[in-house]
């Protein structure tokens, strides 16, 4: 016995109409009833009883017509929820921030995403960048959101553009700087200066050091933390300065002022979508495509 048997015989049963069961399955009365016998002798109970052209389901005909339903509908659900999987519109997705405010930066596009496919379930983390790669790798997550430098040089991974951002001047009310309108690159040279740690990323923090070189910041004494709250932290504590991404403004309170430098060039990056090669996880195209901006 097959699906398509059990199909056949649920038009029947619904209809106790072999002749009308048979156009709606598009079939010949004949192939209808021979399948019905079939069902019958493979079973060994009569389904129908027949009596004078009148037809009806025995008792345990209609018992057998309620389990091949809720079987079909079953099998429905099942094939729909399993190529809606296949095809990235449900089943789970993990995602990776380096902080909190990079999460609420994209929340626009993984709140849109989430409208298109209420079915697919996104889990969001804050993990350092030092440790998005090993994640990836071991499968943790399926996706992170980061500068582009040393996955690219990972032959594992693939990397996506999402948008440019600039780098500015986070400064605690309190400090000098805040009564600045632009701060000029001879002023910073003394001061301490907090980042979000590249230290394990080399091919980040070269390019990290060449950027600052060539901005006139190459004396700027940089301290690294590991975590981005870290940074507002110190600064709320010591009284100090921040390179941070200029959307991150729309992130803290009124204790942080931003400004923008007096510098030779521009300071930004990109970030980038970063995901592992050999990830089949179908929803990551549909969720890196909703991410760009």
């Amino acid at each position: 016995m097959d699906l398509r048997s059990l199909h056949y015989f649920v038009h029947a049963a619904k209809s106790l109409n072999f002749t009308q069961a048979a156009k709606e399955c598009f079939i010949s009365q004949t192939a209808m009833s021979l399948t019905i016998a079939k069902i019958e002798d493979e079973l060994g109970f009569p389904l129908f009883d027949r009596n004078n052209r009148v037809v009806g389901l025995t008792e345990a005909g209609n018992d057998f017509y309620n389990w091949a339903s809720q079987i079909l509908r079953s099998y429905d659900n099942m094939l729909k929820r399993c190529k809606n999987i296949a095809s990235g519109y449900s089943g789970e997705i993990s995602i990776a921030f380096a902080s909190f405010f990079d999460g609420m930066f994209f929340m626009p596009e993984l709140k849109d995403f989430k409208r298109r496919y209420p079915s697919l379930q996104i889990m969001t983390r804050t993990l350092t960048p030092n440790d998005m790669q090993q994640a990836l790798k071991s499968r943790e997550i399926d996706a992170a959101i980061c500068w582009p430098y040393d996955f690219l040089a990972d032959d594992d991974l693939m990397v996506y553009d999402l948008c440019h951002m600039n780098l500015i001047l986070a400064v605690n009310s309190l400090h000098p700087f805040a009564t600045m309108e632009r701060i000029p690159a001879e002023l910073m040279k003394d001061e301490t200066c907090y980042m979000l740690s590249y230290s394990n990323q080399q091919l980040t923090k070269k390019n990290v050091q060449s950027d600052l070189f060539r901005a006139g910041l190459s004396e700027l004494n940089i301290c690294e933390c590991s975590y981005t709250e870290e940074v507002f932290m110190q600064l709320e504590m010591n009284n100090r300065i921040a390179l941070v991404p200029d959307y991150f403004r729309g992130y803290t309170n009124s204790q942080i002022v931003y400004r923008d430098m007096d510098i030779d060039k521009k300071l930004g990056a990109t970030l980038t979508f970063c995901n592992l090669r050999s990830n089949k996880n179908p929803a990551l195209d549909l969720l890196r495509r909703s991410m760009r901006k």
